[in-house]
């Protein structure tokens, strides 16, 4: 099945980290309070620095790591021939996550490959709590096994490479990404809202059109147990669309409707929503997703993924990104997950598996 191109799949990481960014500043204050001191219409550019720069949060640095440990896992596929060890791969990735955070297990040798080298991910940018919890106890959780009862926002927020990795397969895309958000968070619609948003970035990444790959993600969802909250949440978004599509009334109150996005199931719909409002306007959409009381970030990052592979990095406005800290690194990283792997079962690329080697 033929993708979208490479500036599309740099445009879903890059809108992602942009977004994030722009939230940043401003989670956990309220739409009155952004608005008294921001403006009427609250953030329009980075607030962070008085630079004018901005720097993207734990929710970028994870959707990293969940990118390196797909492209290993695919990179020892093809090597060895045999798949299987995503998990293992995964959970070994997101504790070399957690060494950037201060935070180093000892038992666990995770200090390869060239993402945990890189300077700028050492640094805490507001981590979530049960993130740090979940991996601190070196135990993975799964679907089966689960390490908590947690729904919260960090299993979605660093999902869509999973959407990008498996291009075209949205059963396949929601099935790993379930799995993946289990390493961390054992609650069913904390899982399944990554599900939704990885099944939505498969069909993205191959040209399907918004509302399709929304619906066919419900469709999905629906032979899961557990998914009537998720279900509801995204519904919700669906519905709220639609009316204002009619009335054309939209506003920060009309978004908080559907809640602040603090757990899994409220970012993916009001993210949804947004997205759905102004498919083809990345800078209004992800601007209308982070200005509102509540998971700024989180929420500016999800809607920035699914906008900025719709429309192209080229519609994500440039000084957004040249402005934004770490910016190469995120590119490089879009442009390794088109990429997918480089040499074959007979000729090992050796930059290849020094970046991303099959463990």
């Amino acid at each position: 099945m033929r993708r979208r191109s490479v500036d599309h799949y740099t445009g879903c990481l890059l809108g992602g980290a942009v977004g994030d960014a722009l939230g940043a500043p401003v989670e956990f204050m309220t739409i009155s309070e952004i608005c008294r001191r921001y403006g009427v219409t609250g953030i329009t550019s980075y607030v962070e620095y008085d630079s004018g720069d901005g720097e993207f949060t734990d929710d970028t640095q994870m959707t990293l790591f969940t990118a390196e440990a797909l492209l290993r896992a695919k990179h020892r596929a093809q090597l060895k021939g045999i798949g299987g060890a995503l998990g293992v791969i995964a959970h070994q990735s997101y504790l070399r996550w957690l060494s950037t955070q201060g935070i180093k297990l000892m038992q666990k040798k995770i200090d390869n490959g060239w993402l945990v080298q890189r300077h700028e991910l050492h640094k805490r940018r507001a981590p979530g709590n049960t993130c740090l919890l979940a991996l601190s106890s070196g135990i993975a959780g799964t679907l089966d096994r689960p390490v908590n009862n947690s729904k919260g926002c960090g299993t979605i927020m660093r999902s869509a490479p999973v959407g990008l990795c498996f291009y075209g397969e949205p059963g396949r895309a929601f099935d790993v990404a379930c799995e993946l958000a289990a390493i961390t968070h054992g609650h069913p619609t904390g899982y399944l809202s990554a599900g939704v948003f990885s099944a939505i970035i498969s069909g993205l990444a191959v040209g399907a059109n918004l509302e399709f790959s929304v619906l066919e993600s419900v469709r999905i969802l629906k032979k899961w147990q557990n998914h009537e909250e998720t279900l509801l949440a995204v519904g919700r978004a669906i519905d709220l669309f639609k009316l204002v599509r009619e009335t054309g009334k939209v506003d920060p109150e009309t978004l908080e409707t559907l809640g602040g996005g603090w757990v899994a199931e409220e970012a993916l719909s009001i993210s949804i929503f947004a997205s759905l409002l102004f498919e083809k306007d990345f800078r209004t959409g992800v601007l209308y997703s982070v200005n509102h009381s509540g998971d700024s970030d989180s929420v500016g990052s999800v809607t920035g993924n699914i906008l900025g592979l719709i429309n192209g990095v080229e519609e994500i406005p440039k000084e957004w990104i040249d402005r934004l800290k770490g910016h190469q690194l995120v590119k490089q990283i879009a442009i390794d997950l088109f990429t997918e792997v480089k040499g074959d079962l007979f000729n090992m690329n050796e930059e290849w598996w020094e970046k991303y080697p099959g463990h």
